[in-house]
């Protein structure tokens, strides 16, 4: 169950009256509570069943040794993701909060007994457990709770439309065309980890589908 919350990390209301102001990790907490409470047991399922699969379980493996930690910490010393970092922490998005999060996570996971296995699995690996998660998640609500946030929560809003500004579009572009970035990405590939998927997980974690 951890897994599937972590991989959003990567990277989860009413404003009438005055009240303190949620920083933007604060609000992702609210759309991962929301899928906890509705598709948590089967997110939690699905990870027994992925958790037999050799795979599976060799991502899930290589994200808990010290050479992803220090692959993490050297993306983190690129230029070009430390641009990544200034632009999402003008809008209170502290990417390192997630971060420390998945590390502090992953130490705690622990693997569940073996079951039998589910007959609709779209796959084996990492990429193919994300996607099953994605379908399971509370569209319709998390939607909901999309539009709510930014119908009533400024910062919110503003956050959300410069994630989608051409600005943005130019600082992500430039991390890809880094060859340290990309040979990161590779190694993550090779064990597993697609990092497509997980920015459409990201992107469903909003309820943006």
């Amino acid at each position: 169950m951890k897994v599937a919350i972590i991989l959003v990390c990567l990277f989860s209301l009413s404003f009438s009256a005055p009240q303190a102001r949620k920083i933007f990790h604060e609000h992702a907490e609210d759309f991962l509570d929301l899928i906890l409470d509705e598709a948590g047991h089967e997110i939690s399922e699905l990870f027994d069943h992925y958790i037999e699969f050799e795979e599976f379980r060799k991502s899930l493996d290589y994200m808990r040794t010290s050479n992803f930690k220090n692959l993490v910490y050297e993306m983190e010393s690129l230029p070009e993701f430390k641009a990544v970092i200034d632009f999402l922490e003008n809008d209170n998005i502290d990417v390192l909060y997630f971060i420390d999060r998945l590390h502090l996570m992953m130490e705690d996971t622990e693997y569940p007994p073996i079951k039998e296995s589910r007959q609709d699995l779209s796959g084996r690996d990492m990429s193919a457990y994300i996607n099953d998660c994605v379908a399971v998640f509370p569209k319709e609500k998390l939607t909901v709770l999309y539009e709510q946030k930014i119908a009533e929560d400024e910062e919110f809003k503003v956050a959300m439309d410069n994630l989608m500004s051409d600005e943005w579009n130019q600082i992500w572009a430039a991390l890809w065309e880094n060859e340290t970035f990309l040979e990161e990405a590779k190694i993550l590939s090779e064990n597993g980890i697609d990092l497509s998927a997980l920015l459409l997980e990201l992107k469903a974690v909003f309820g943006q589908f």
